[in-house]
Parts: C-alpha cells; structure tokens; sequence
C-alpha cells in the first residue's frame, strides 16, 4: 500500500490497511465524510477500484444493513459506507452493527459518527471498531487544510484564516463545508482570492446563535446583548456545544488581538483567555455546576 495522504488528524489510521469501522465522535462527529473521502483517495492511488455510499435512515430501514454489507461488489474491491448520526438510529440499528462487526465483511468499510456523546463513548467500545474524539481545534485544522486544498484545485485562493473561519462558520461540518465551499468559490469568482466576507455573505451558518457576534459583545462589554445571546444559545444546546461555544469565542478573540477588525488591549485580552480558559476546565469537569451556569457566571465577571 502506497504511504498514507490525507489529513494528519487520520495519519495513524490512514498509514495501515482499512479496519472494518471507523467511529468519530465529540467534535469530530462533523469529520465523517471527510474520514470516507480519504479512505477513497487513498485505496484508488493504491490502485484499488472502490464503490462509496452515504445511507440515511430510510436506507437502515429498507433493509437488513448487514445484507449489504455482507454482499461483495462485482465491480469494486473495496466498498465504503457513510451511515447516519449513530444518535439519529434505533436501538436495533445500533445493536445490529455491533453483532455485523463480531465478524464484519473483509471488503467493507463502514463510516460511523455519532453526536450524542455519552451514547457514543459506550459505542466506541465495540470490538473491530476504531473510534477517536478529536477536539475541536484539530478539528477545525483538518476541515480548513481541505477546504485551503480544494479551493486550490478549482484555480481560487482561499486564506487559511479564511478557510478556518469557514470550518467555524458551518459548524465544524464536512458534509455542510462542502456545499458552502462550492457557493463561495462562485460568488468570490474573477477576483482570484475569497475573503471573510464573501462567507458571511453568501455561506449559510449552521446554529441557532452566531458565536462569533456573542464574542463581539464580550469583547465590547455589550452586557445587555451579551447575555441575550448565551440565554438564546443556552435555549437548545447540549453539553458539547459549550466546548464549541468557547472555542469559536477564543478563535475570534485571537484574530482581535492579531489586530484584525480591531485590536483588543493586551491587559483586557490576558483577561479574556484567562477567563475562557478557566471555563474550559470547569465545564470538563472541575466545577459541579452545569456547562450553562459555569458560562454564564464566567461571562457577567467580564461584562462587570
């Protein structure tokens, strides 16, 4: 097999032949479409001919999944399945993966990501089953190293700050960068490299909160607005959309204080990280109160 390309937060699987499942979850539940394509990639510059299919739901419902993926392909060596957000199937779904991969089929390869993150970390103790949690940063790197790469090969520039903002801006998804890539890459046509607000202007953000305007306000002291807009975000977020939440908030603290759209003072900018940092330790686990109450105390003693 030739040496692994691809994204380096997959190098250690990619260097060694295909496992019968992968699983991502945490903040890399968005990179499972990602994981397929360079599997694909790579077994074709192998030489390998490969058929690769994205299932939804529906599809686990039309039939037994194991069927499928005990059927071997006349016409390709190695098959590749995207299935589903693991927390979006049932019960039985779920436990007929488990018993396929007690003895999972040599030619298939199954792709599985899941959301839900208690439900996964016991999911990813199944066996023939390797499965990581990347944090969101890696995340974020191998997302806007793609898009940087795609860009590139459709003849645009796309700035790595501009690709991370991207990575950002649809929710640390592959499925959704892909499809907000291709529309700015239109939109930004002739003038030879995107920028931040050709995103803005043109990709759809993914989320019921803009983190990046919460950030503004924080880092504006606009308490009233501040507020307004954790309370809102608080309304539908799950625990592990507060790691997301602080990530984006220090992302576009450390573009304020590179100077961009308005530097920051050193002595209010050590404040802020030192408080973000302070929060992300506490909602991992160091304080007994809720990831909602740790963010919301944290932010009124930088909005006093």
């Amino acid at each position: 097999m030739k040496p692994a390309a691809g994204p380096t937060i997959f190098r250690s699987w990619l260097d060694r032949g295909p496992a019968p499942a992968y699983f991502l979850y945490g903040p890399g539940a968005g990179l499972a479409g990602l994981l397929a394509l360079s599997w694909e990639r790579n077994l074709r510059a192998g030489g390998a001919s490969v058929e690769t299919f994205h299932w939804t739901v529906n599809d686990l419902e039309r039939e037994p999944p194991a069927v499928a993926w005990r059927s071997p392909s006349f016409f390709a060596r190695h098959r590749i399945f995207t299935l589903p957000d693991l927390a979006e199937m049932k019960k039985g779904h779920r436990d007929g993966i488990k018993t396929y991969l007690e003895a999972p089929e040599p030619s298939a390869i199954l792709v599985l990501h899941g959301t839900d993150y208690r439900q996964a970390q016991s999911f990813s103790r199944t066996g023939n089953l390797l499965s990581a949690a990347p944090g969101e940063d890696p995340v974020v790197e191998a997302l806007a190293r793609h898009a940087v790469e795609a860009a590139k090969a459709k003849g645009a520039v796309l700035p790595r700050a501009a690709a991370e903002f991207l990575a950002r801006w649809v929710g640390a998804s592959f499925d959704a960068l892909a499809v907000e890539l291709d529309k700015v890459l239109a939109f930004a046509a002739g003038r030879g490299e995107v920028r931040e607000e050709d995103i803005r202007a043109v990709c759809v953000f993914r989320g019921e909160v803009n983190p990046f305007r919460l950030a503004e306000a924080l880092v504006r002291k606009e308490r009233a607005a501040c507020l307004a807009l954790l309370r809102r975000f608080a309304a539908t977020a799950e625990a592990e959309d507060y790691h997301k939440l602080n990530g984006a908030v220090a992302w576009y603290l450390r573009d304020r204080v590179r100077g961009k759209g308005g530097g920051v003072g050193a002595e209010r900018a050590a404040e802020l990280f030192r408080v973000l940092s302070r929060i992300d330790r506490e909602i991992k686990g160091e304080s007994r109160l809720s990831p909602e109450q740790v963010y919301e105390i944290r932010l009124l003693s930088l909005l006093s």
